[in-house]
């Protein structure tokens, strides 16, 4: 029987995403019906949850598949950057949802990588071209650094491993990283990849740099900063940079650790702002120099996801999935 539509989310630390999805043309899913809305205006994901089926009325389908920007276990999922709580249970018996099921947000991400066209993306490094069936990883820095690795399984299906990189250790390269790193660990202890990089360490970063300049630090609005840095302000084009090339970094690592020589697909609302940062040979280089296995990188495709409904599609298509394996 063919799969009926689908309610997917996508709930980051910033915004809640909604959409209605349906199997289109050639079997991938299509997503239409999209709210995108503040997660701020809401004390919670059911509340969120309940203005957006109110929007639908009578046309919402019966079963459900969210993406959250969290761990989940066991049905449940507490938001890494937002204090929700969200169990799928409890959605489906105040929603009466037949079916809800919760997954990581990069679980949806990289789900949905194969399903999207060329011009969903920003070329950064041509590579060779990959063997179409090697595994991809699909990570980047948003509110916070999410991580995921796309496997290839049976002839034409994808399976996603997913983790929580973003909270391994952040490895500073340069005088001027260590410098960060010490000012970061006396203020915060560890130290994640996810500090240093993430929209939600940016004031943290600007702050321990300030420090270190003696420049009395003053919060400043992340689209400020770039707007200083892209007029020649030395420390926020030092900041801009630091996060570029710290972020193809720690791609670099997860890229080396888990073989995906498929490709590298960065994401997230934070990189596509830093992508002129990005795109520098300096800032590559990171993901490249890697001692006597550099060679090993060089042929790695590296891409920008410019998409930002993404996720809404790669909910849209694990729930698929399962529906026409079962």
């Amino acid at each position: 029987m063919m799969p009926d539509s689908v309610l997917v989310g996508d709930i980051g630390g910033t915004n809640v995403r909604f959409g209605r999805a349906r199997l289109g043309f050639a079997g991938h899913p299509e997503v239409e019906d999209i709210a995108v809305l503040p997660g701020d205006n809401f004390s919670s994901f059911d509340d969120a949850l309940h203005v957006y089926l109110g929007q639908l009325g009578n046309n919402r389908p019966h079963q459900a598949l969210f993406a959250f920007a969290g761990p989940v276990r066991d049905g449940i999922v507490r938001l890494t950057n937002r204090d929700w709580t969200v169990n799928s249970r409890e959605v489906a018996k105040k929603t009466g949802l037949e079916r809800v099921r919760l997954v990581n947000d990069y679980a949806a991400m990289a789900r949905s990588i194969p399903e999207l066209g060329d011009d969903s993306f920003r070329v950064l490094n041509e590579g060779r071209t990959p063997d179409e069936r090697a595994p991809i990883l699909v990570a980047g820095p948003g509110t916070g650094l999410g991580m995921a690795t796309l496997l290839p399984e049976g002839e034409r299906g994808w399976r996603v491993m997913t983790g929580e990189g973003g909270h391994a250790a952040f490895a500073p390269r340069s005088d001027r990283e260590w410098e960060l790193t010490k000012r970061l660990q006396q203020r915060h202890g560890y130290v994640s990849k996810e500090l240093v990089l993430s929209g939600s360490g940016l004031d943290a970063v600007h702050e321990a740099l300030c420090d270190i300049d003696g420049i009395d630090w003053v919060r400043t609005p992340p689209a400020e900063i770039m707007r200083r840095a892209h007029a020649g302000d030395p420390l926020s084009k030092d900041i801009c940079e630091i996060r570029a090339g710290a972020t193809l970094d720690a791609l670099g690592d997860a890229a080396l650790i888990n073989g995906t020589r498929g490709g590298v697909v960065i994401t997230g609302g934070v990189a596509e702002r830093l992508v002129d940062w990005l795109a520098t040979p300096t800032a590559l280089s990171r993901f490249f120099e890697r001692g006597p296995m550099s060679h090993y990188m060089e042929p790695i495709p590296i891409r920008l996801l410019m998409q930002g409904e993404a996720a809404l599609i790669g909910a849209a298509a694990l729930h698929f999935d399962e529906d026409i394996d079962a």
